[in-house]
């Protein structure tokens, strides 16, 4: 699992901040970058099977071949079935950013999303209003500030 705390990205399996979950990214995200990371480190130009790949991750081959789909889905990884097929990065490494990998195994879709409680809590309108506009507005800001980040961070940087 990993976790995202004011722009910091965190391994581990709890982190709060007064007690609460701030994000949580799906565990798949991890694997997949060093399935790239495996693809971009082989040699010559044939592609690799999943169970290799899964074998030297550690992970179940079926497992695998789900984070798989998502990146040949997401564009950054091609398929090839046959015989000689397997699996090969769609660019390359030096081309592909961490946003690629995010977006193919978390989605694009935001993960701000409040449940409006201000309601609840505030008897005016505009107080609960504001309130909520300003709760959205910074964890949007934040949300973005992350995806900013892994825009500008090629893959190939892990290694260097």
């Amino acid at each position: 699992m990993m976790l995202f705390f004011f722009g910091k990205i965190i391994y581990g399996y709890y982190l709060s901040f007064k007690g609460e979950m701030v994000m949580r990214l799906k565990r798949s995200l991890e694997e997949a970058v060093y399935v790239l990371l495996i693809l971009a480190k082989k040699e010559g130009d044939n592609p690799v099977k999943s169970y290799r790949i899964s074998k030297q991750l550690g992970v179940s081959d079926s497992y695998l071949k789900k984070i798989l789909r998502k990146l040949v889905l997401g564009g950054v990884v091609n398929s090839t079935s046959s015989k000689g097929g397997g699996f090969k990065l769609a660019k390359p490494i030096e081309n592909i950013f961490m946003i690629d990998v995010y977006y193919a195994i978390e989605g694009k879709n935001s993960c701000v999303q409040l449940r409006n409680l201000a309601g609840q809590v505030f008897s005016s309108y505009d107080e609960s209003k504001k309130v909520e506009d300003n709760m959205f507005g910074l964890f949007n800001e934040s949300e973005q500030s992350f995806l900013n980040k892994l825009a500008d961070y090629p893959l190939v940087k892990l290694m260097q």
